[in-house]
């Protein structure tokens, strides 16, 4: 068309959108699914509970069953700060309740014995009061009869309860040396048929605790 000649058109007043639903290549193109969100939420916490769950069985199993070292007849353990004795016969050592220098545990079926050393500014009195309460309050056992004090072939003396429950009954033993400033406690305990046909085997091995002479 000659220039200045004509009527100009006006300009597009809108602009049409696409069509999502257009046609290409004359085959409908089909419009995608939308997302829908994973709910990871409860998922996670339910996995988390059984990592939890199964983590603190293994614990509790692994508390259950000693792990176990036999021990050759005749020989001397050392617990801690210069304290030996000699386990009964067929005893093995538990060595996941052991501690190197303060306690040593034994055990033979359902009998565990059990010696722990340790420093103790004082007389008997307090660490003897709370080993009460804590079986009689604690674990609610019934203390059988009052301390009475006892002494060893090898000259330490000390004070000795029994105790009893349902389940479990047995014996402690307290040796406080004010001098060296250490308490020895020794504690065993059964099923309660098991206590009362192993408690001379306990006994034994409390008569064979010794302290090494100092240099």
């Amino acid at each position: 068309m000659p220039q200045g000649s004509g009527t100009n058109m006006p300009p597009p007043t809108h602009v049409l959108s696409p069509d999502p639903h257009a046609h290409q290549g004359g085959r409908r193109v089909p419009e995608l699914p939308r997302r829908v969100p994973y709910r990871t939420l409860g998922v996670s916490a339910l996995i988390f509970l059984l990592i939890a769950g199964f983590v603190g069985g293994l614990t509790a199993w692994n508390d259950s069953v000693p792990g176990e070292r036999r021990i050759a007849p005749g020989m001397e353990l050392e617990v801690g700060r210069g304290v030996y004795y000699e386990p009964a016969p067929k005893w093995k050592l538990d060595t996941a309740r052991s501690r190197t220098g303060s306690t040593s545990a034994i055990f033979d079926g359902a009998n565990r014995f059990s010696i722990r050393v340790q420093e103790w500014r004082g007389g008997p009195e307090g660490p003897l009061l709370r080993q009460r309460a804590r079986l009689e309050r604690g674990q609610r056992l019934a203390l059988e009869d009052e301390p009475e004090s006892f002494k060893t072939s090898g000259g330490l003396r000390g004070m000795t309860f029994g105790y009893s429950g349902p389940s479990m009954a047995g014996r402690y033993w307290q040796i406080t040396d004010v001098q060296r400033q250490l308490v020895i406690q020794v504690d065993f305990h059964s099923v309660p048929e098991g206590a009362e046909n192993s408690l001379d085997e306990a006994e034994a091995m409390v008569e064979s605790l010794r302290l090494e002479s100092r240099p």
